[in-house]
């Protein structure tokens, strides 16, 4: 049980694959509730009831929810409507979120997610909201769910990046954006209001990569507030780049840039831990001609 805690921490110490850390946050939320909903229902007459709890937690379906509870937005991007739902988001996480997450690097990748989900609130209020007008009869009181919605910006996101991909599905070879359209119908049938909060993560990650291609990032204030926020926390690591000139008349010790690498020679094991960390946080556009070269003369080495 030890080693696997460590595991996970070294996951997020190592802040190496997003997509992961997604799954995990997910997983811990959930049952993290469900066992103290579960405790709770066990002690009779408690004051403090499992709808209270959910209450506190899940985000409310109306502004004035949202109003009287904010702190539910903390939780928010990390809830599931049941077991099975929370199944299939980690599924659509683990598959798109790396995926795509091997375009844009796993920073853009997780505020896509995220914001995917909070945008889908307000997405939901507005439609929903404005057929609760016309119609009474669709008021819903019920609550919003994040994950799901966050998990629909993923795949829209990796669609409007990759609209020609194909995946898998048992024997035959379909095209993704097919099977992503189908998974939203059938969420909105399923359930209306929730399929409208999933429209609205799915309109917010096709919107954000075709600006995002453009040039224009919708999460780029969060983005930059993440990387202050992780260079606070995280010390700042020694350069891994020294290299000792073979010229005696050069002085020993001297920090070299990364392009001055003599390109004749193998990419030792730092250079490529290096160049797939930067793919990792940027994507693989993110290297330069050079650090591509060096990438691809590792992989050759390797084979």
């Amino acid at each position: 049980m030890g080693k696997v805690f460590t595991d996970i921490v070294d996951v997020f110490k190592r802040n190496s694959n997003q997509a992961t850390q997604l799954i995990i946050i997910n997983v811990v939320v959930f049952f993290g509730f469900t066992l103290i909903k579960f405790g709770v229902g066990l002690v009779p007459d408690f004051a403090l009831t499992a709808d209270t709890i959910s209450r506190n937690y899940l985000t409310g379906s109306s502004f004035m929810e949202l109003i009287r509870r904010p702190w539910t937005l903390l939780f928010h991007p990390f809830t599931q409507e049941g077991l099975f739902s929370m199944v299939f988001d980690l599924i659509i996480i683990y598959w798109f979120g790396n995926m795509l997450a091997d375009f844009i690097g796993g920073r853009k990748m997780l505020l896509t997610y995220i914001s995917g989900s909070y945008v889908a609130i307000v997405f939901f209020l507005l439609v929903w909201g404005f057929f609760s007008l016309l119609n009474k009869e669709l008021n819903f009181n019920g609550y919003l769910y994040g994950a799901s919605a966050g998990g629909f910006a993923l795949m829209y996101a990796y669609v409007a990046l990759n609209p020609e991909s194909e995946v898998m599905f048992f024997t035959l070879r379909i095209k993704t954006r097919l099977l992503v359209l189908a998974l939203l119908v059938l969420s909105i049938f399923r359930n209306p209001p929730l399929g409208v909060l999933d429209l609205g993560g799915a309109v917010f990650g096709y919107v954000q990569m075709k600006l995002l291609r453009t040039g224009i990032n919708l999460t780029y204030g969060l983005e930059r507030l993440s990387i202050w926020v992780t260079e606070i926390l995280q010390p700042k690591k020694r350069s891994i780049f020294q290299k000792y000139s073979q010229n005696k008349s050069t002085e020993k010790g001297k920090i070299i840039k990364f392009s001055e690498f003599n390109k004749d020679t193998v990419p030792t094991e730092e250079e490529i831990d290096y160049l797939l960390d930067k793919i990792n946080k940027g994507g693989y556009s993110s290297l330069t001609n050079e650090e591509k070269n060096r990438l691809h003369k590792a992989s050759q080495s390797a084979d």
